[in-house]
């Protein structure tokens, strides 16, 4: 059974159509970005996915379930969102904000039993935040506040993380810590990802598939060095790459047209 699969998805809102006749479909243990040039769809697509957001026809299944017909906790158990501007409440401890995660396994009226404290304390250890525990969350910089965000994410212990934009506002170092983070979860835990990027290096790097989407649609659903090297890929975006292969890595350069000084 696919982890998330998508089905003749279309949302529209009054009469602005944001996507239409989507097909996804993703496996455990694979990491799927959603790639494509600003007002394409992505967040929609991701939002749809997390439930966030009701679509106009078609289905999200994930784990064999209608997304968009379970209880809030109930799709907590199943999916977790990275959402590209988390909010961050200042005054909690990171490791109180990692615990938020597992709210959906003991409800929110009881207290974390053990197995909640142990799986937050594995997580902290995984992305190196064991020695943040007890920090202010809004006192980190904004590599190590990711990571909590992250460590939230996992510690729900679901078989989907969806994230749109996750390395947005990080410097490079951050950003690559980040995604190689993710990329063992999905490699060692068997993890299923569904994530946007902007950075078209990156997400060929770390990703099993590209899945290219303009105005709504979905264009291309292949292996990252099909995509970018295809000619859909230009026309899409309207600029024109190269991909320079650098020791086995694929890296996307965008043909900046000559200017002829005046």
């Amino acid at each position: 059974m696919s982890a998330v699969e998508v089905r003749g998805l279309g949302v529209r809102v009054g009469d602005a159509t944001l996507l239409s006749d989507v097909e996804l479909s993703v496996e455990p243990g694979t990491w799927c970005t959603i790639v494509g040039p600003n007002g394409a769809g992505k967040t929609t697509l991701v939002e749809t996915v997390a439930g966030l957001r009701r679509p106009t026809r078609g289905t999200v299944t994930v784990g064999g379930c209608d997304i968009h017909s379970l209880t809030e906790r109930r799709r907590a158990l199943r999916l977790s969102l990275v959402a590209q501007h988390p909010v961050v409440p200042p005054g909690m401890s990171v490791a109180d904000f990692v615990a938020l995660g597992r709210t959906a396994h003991h409800g929110v009226l009881r207290a974390p039993n053990a197995r909640d404290r142990e799986a937050v304390a594995g997580v902290l250890d995984r992305l190196d935040l064991a020695a943040l525990a007890p920090r202010d969350v809004a006192t980190l910089s904004g590599g190590e506040r990711q990571r909590a965000v992250l460590a939230r994410a996992l510690v729900q212990s679901t078989p989907v993380v969806v994230l749109d934009e996750p390395t947005a506002g990080l410097d490079l170092r951050h950003q690559v810590e980040l995604l190689a983070l993710l990329r063992r979860e999905v490699s060692e835990g068997g993890l299923a990802v569904v994530a946007t990027l902007h950075d078209l290096s990156l997400a060929s790097q770390f990703a099993d598939r590209l899945v290219l989407l303009d105005h709504g649609r979905v264009v291309l659903d292949d292996r990252p060095r099909d995509v970018l090297r295809s000619d859909e890929l230009s026309r899409c975006y309207g600029l024109a790459f190269r991909v320079v292969d650098v020791d086995g890595t694929d890296i996307v350069v965008p043909v900046i047209p000559s200017v002829t000084p005046a």
